[in-house]
């Protein structure tokens, strides 16, 4: 894994070795092994690299590499675990090779198959290829979106980079905000793709192939080269039994573990107690036979620490286990550093114990497999069968009454608001909104439901204008007959929630330490699979992650297992009330929200107070969303003036 960096001339600038430099050395936490840098001032085109080596350890595995005839030149950040079997297979049509890199197999797989190569891979990546006979560059990202590729756009040049920290560096960078994005977030608590802060600057999308002519000066194609959609589309398994495909899916998951565990530095894994980290665990080493180092963070506090049953798991399993105990001392310190690596607003706070825990487990490994993904290709989340039940209501519902209905949660609101209580507004809003919507997609159903702020709340709150964009929520492709609305809900998340929070959160954290995070529960050979599984099988008598969990029972005992999981709850709540107070007297006086524009100070004093006198959990959420946009405002926009 890698940080990744460079640019395209659409004009004539002068090229300054200066810049590149400058642009790769605020990526050094991604890859603190080497740096180095390809450019051609005729062809406008340059490329930069932070390299954390993980294969091939000698200098040959250093990039940006060339191919042979130097036609050809990438720089990649990520793992293609089975290119191996992609070069054994190229060596078949006449290739030969000079290091053992997965690198340099990039290079002659696009050289005989074209750009389409990628779909061959199996891995996480963000690749940026120049053709330089073709004189065309292509930005790739992998299917899920576990690497990062942000790219910024104006008149003169295209820049890339795995974080846009490193945009800063060049002089042409164009800071403005998006005032779109900002609702966004304080919806979500993340910027759903292909949006950015900035106005400037999008993310690939996962799965897509983006191809930017160099004379043109412009991209001229973006491809679809993977789209889960097409997953939960093909044909059902109605003809395999439930012992067939449980056989089938414990296959794919050895093949999946297996990939991830070829590295030539130690590998360990994040080890929570959970169903999905203590499978991943459970499979490597009571099946697959590898001896592991197991990690796990726990709090201080009790009431949220886990600790103590992953290192039951981690006994029942012989590993050797690693377990640290975060004080609330160490957790605070971390928060003014969250706004230096999440280059936008994010407000994820369980980025806290997991930067944490990367930290110490740096000290250990190189690599750290995690279990993220779960939830979304299995169906974990128990709103999704609480959310199923209600679309099912509506759906049956008499049209002839929906109209009163709505009226009457209208009246609701008014008085809610009338209380101050914006947070019941917030809910009826969204119950109002599905009574009225003629779409009652699932999509739209998970949509209302991660909404924090409601569209009446923002109108208050927010000082400047702004207009409604289409996100991932909004327009989703439409799904067979032969789907639940489930698995619409799945197939939402995984391009949502999963990819803009969860992927997000583990790779900042992870490299913040130079410490290479896989996932793998996101293969896509698996989620391939996975879809294709009837729903009456796969969520069987309603049970969350039913087949993961009947896996897990062969390995590991039932009633560790089923104990309640809570994650990596973070007090937020107790924390702005004490210790974080005076945090926010700080970055939420008047004189800070002026400084940045964006809030109505009045609307923040008032719920500030309503907090401190109520102390609901729903307000907490608000304040701690105001304030990491804040901490992110002063950090990169402020403090850079």
């Amino acid at each position: 894994m890698c940080g990744i960096a460079g640019y395209i001339h659409k004009t004539r600038l002068t090229y300054n070795d200066g810049v590149m430099k400058e642009m790769l050395e605020v990526l050094a936490h991604r890859g603190p092994d080497s740096n180095s840098h390809w450019g051609n001032e005729e062809e406008c085109v340059f490329l930069g690299h932070r390299r954390l080596a993980i294969l091939d350890l000698s200098d040959a595995g250093k990039q940006p590499m060339l191919s042979n005839d130097e036609e050809l030149v990438v720089v990649f950040n990520g793992e293609i675990y089975n290119f191996d079997e992609i070069r054994n297979e190229l060596k078949t049509l006449g290739y030969t090779f000079n290091t053992g890199s997965d690198t340099e197999m990039i290079l002659y797989a696009y050289k005989e198959w074209g750009i389409e190569t990628v779909s061959k891979f199996i891995g996480m990546f963000a690749i940026v290829l120049f053709d330089r006979k073709k004189k065309q560059v292509y930005f790739v990202r992998d299917r899920f979106g576990v690497k990062p590729l942000f790219i910024f756009e104006s008149e003169k040049l295209l820049m890339f980079s795995s974080e846009i920290k490193a945009f800063y560096k060049h002089p042409e960078f164009k800071s403005d905000i998006n005032q779109d994005a900002i609702p966004l977030f304080l919806k979500y608590g993340y910027i759903p793709t292909p949006y950015s802060i900035f106005t400037h600057v999008r993310k690939v999308k996962p799965g897509q192939i983006l191809q930017y002519d160099v004379e043109k000066g412009m991209v001229v194609r973006e491809l679809t080269y993977w789209e889960p959609l097409a997953a939960f589309n093909k044909e059902k398994f109605y003809n395999k039994t439930e012992t067939e495909i449980t056989s089938e899916i414990v296959d794919l998951l050895k093949s999946a573990f297996q990939y991830r565990m070829v590295a030539d530095v130690p590998v360990g894994i994040f080890l929570s107690g959970g169903i999905d980290s203590s499978l991943v665990t459970a499979l490597l080493t009571k099946q697959l036979g590898y001896k592991l180092k197991t990690f796990t963070i726990g709090f201080d506090n009790e009431a949220y620490n886990e600790a103590k049953i992953a290192r039951e798991v981690s006994v029942l399993l012989n590993t050797e286990h690693y377990e640290y105990i975060c004080t609330e001392k160490e957790a605070l310190e971390i928060i003014p550093q969250l706004p230096i690596y999440y280059d936008e607003p994010f407000a994820d706070s369980s980025a806290i114990p997991t930067m944490l825990l990367s930290e110490k487990v740096r000290s250990h490994v190189t690599v750290a497999l995690s279990a993220d993904g779960g939830d979304e290709l299995f169906g974990g989340y128990t709103k999704y069968f609480s959310r199923e039940g209600l679309y099912n209501m509506l759906r049956n519902s008499p049209v002839a009454l929906r109209y009163p209905i709505g009226w009457g949660l209208g009246l609701m609101r008014r008085y809610w608001r009338m209380q101050g209580r914006y947070d019941k507004d917030a809910i009826l809003e969204r119950a109002q909104e599905i009574v009225h919507a003629k779409d009652k997609s699932a999509s739209f159903l998970k949509k209302i439901d991660y909404r924090l702020f409601s569209n009446y709340e923002l109108k208050k709150l927010l000082q400047g204008t702004y207009k409604k964009v289409d996100t991932a929520f909004d327009v989703t492709g439409s799904l067979s007959a032969d789907n639940s609305e489930i698995e619409k809900m799945q197939s939402t998340d995984v391009k949502t929630y999963m990819l803009d929070d969860i992927l997000v959160k583990v790779d900042r954290a992870t490299m913040a330490h130079s410490l290479e995070g896989r996932e793998p529960l996101l293969d896509h050979r698996l989620f391939e699979y996975v879809a294709r599984i009837p729903a009456g099988i796969k969520f069987k008598n309603n049970i969350p992650k039913y087949l993961l969990k009947e896996i897990d029972y062969t390995l590991l005992p039932k009633e560790l297992l089923d104990l309640p999981k809570r994650g990596f709850a973070v007090p937020i709540q107790h924390w702005l009330l004490n210790e974080l107070a005076m945090f926010c007297d700080n970055y939420l006086s008047e004189q800070e929200i002026a400084a940045s524009g964006v809030f109505n100070y009045q609307e923040i004093k008032k719920l500030r107070l309503r907090f401190q006198k109520e102390r609901r959990r729903a307000d907490a959420d608000r304040i701690w969303r105001i304030l990491c946009f804040q901490m992110w405002f002063s950090h990169w926009i402020k403090d850079k003036v």
